[in-house]
This record gives structure tokens, sequence and C-alpha cells, in this order.
């Protein structure tokens, strides 16, 4: 079975209405879809914006679904180097916690540097094989604040030698982790880092990214 976790219900429509049989559920206020595309058993998770309610959403599809590997589809924000586009797909190679740390005069320190080696910050990603091909790989970071400057996307690029940015993966990477369930991430391009206002982003150019993840994972679903 493939679990799928989105975080809002307009980046999962086009795959929730694909769903044959499907049933419609509700557990402690996140939504749950389960039917089948095309013979495969798929539950779809609408987890809600975020760090929490993405662990929260994760944890709840393992506990109640049992998905044999899970895919997390939806928007990001491509940094300024990334070379991508709106509307472009990319695929997670690694999730990295962004902004889990200390933040220093001498820079930032991730988590396992200033408590123990022993916590992760960082989690490799699962690229199905017909998939290693496809150009547009790289890591993604995971921040709880958007950015919203030309100058902290090049610094956080940087850091991370990072192609994008969201608020949920390496929360649903982590929880799949303890579990031990592989995770495929993603994500449509739905603006490149600048300096922004404290705007909406341009609701075409995230239709747009959310229903181009949406078809490419259903035509390329292993």
């Amino acid at each position: 079975m493939i679990g799928i976790i989105f975080s809002t219900s307009m980046e999962a429509d086009i795959i929730i209405g694909r769903l044959e049989r499907r049933e419609n559920i509700s557990i402690q206020g996140k939504a749950f879809h389960s039917g089948a595309l095309n013979n495969t058993a798929v539950t779809v998770c609408v987890c809600g914006v975020g760090k929490a309610n993405a662990a929260h959403g994760a944890a709840l599809l393992i506990e109640n679904f049992k998905p044999d590997s899970v895919y997390n589809i939806g928007v990001g924000g491509a940094y300024p180097s990334s070379g991508l586009s709106i509307g472009d797909i990319v695929i997670a190679e690694k999730e990295i916690y962004g902004d889990e740390g200390l933040l220093s005069k001498n820079g930032f320190h991730a988590m396992n540097e200033i408590l123990s080696n022993d916590i992760l910050n960082e989690f490799i990603m699962r690229v199905p094989e017909k998939l290693k091909e496809f150009k547009n790989k790289g890591n993604f970071v995971t921040v709880s604040t958007c950015t919203g400057t030309l100058e902290r996307g090049r610094e956080i690029e940087k850091r991370f030698n990072a192609v994008c940015e969201n608020m949920e993966g390496a929360a649903i990477a982590q929880i799949c982790a303890l579990s031990g369930i592989p995770v495929t991430e993603i994500r449509g391009i739905s603006n490149i880092i600048e300096d922004r206002k404290a705007e909406p982003l341009n609701k075409s150019h995230i239709v747009k990214a959310a229903e181009n993840a949406q078809r490419f994972f259903l035509e390329n679903k292993k």
C-alpha cells in the first residue's frame, strides 16, 4: 500500500479525484482518503501546513493504514541558483531541517552540533529506480519560516547545497524513518525565492505547481 501525504487539499485534488472505490475518513482532525489507483491500494493524508501537522499526519497514516512506502507531494520555493522555474518538478535526494539549532555570531549550528550526534538533522530520501536519471533532483530544506529575502535564500542554499524549501518534508521523513518506511518527495515549484512583501504567492503559480506534481506522480508511481 502506498501512502501519500499532502499539506493541503488543493495540492491533492487530482489524485483524490482519481481514487477508485474511495472512502473518506477523519482521524483526529486529519482527512484520509483510501482507494485504488490502477489496482494499487493508496491512502492519501491531507495533514495541514507545517512540521507539527506533518508529523502528526505521518504518524496517523503509519499507525492506521500501514503503508509500505510513502510519497510526500506538494509545492515548494526554489532557491535563487537552483535553475528551476515556476511549474518545474524536483525530487528530493535528501531532506534537511533548516532552522532547528543555534544561530550564533559565527553562524548556524545544527542540533547535532550543539546537543548530540544522535540527533538527526538530515534524511536520505528514496528516489525510485525509474527516476534515477531525472535531472531535477537535490537537497530540500524544511523551514518554519518561509524565506522572503534574496540574501537569506542565497545563505540557506549555500549552507545546505539545496535546491528548494518547504515546511513539512523533514518531519515526514523523520517519522517514517522511525518505522523504516522509505519516503519519496516530489514538489512542483510555486515560486523562486526573492525579496518578498508580506502578500500571498501568485495563486495561478501554486495551482500550476500542484497540478504538475500530481500528474508527475501519476505518470511515474511505482
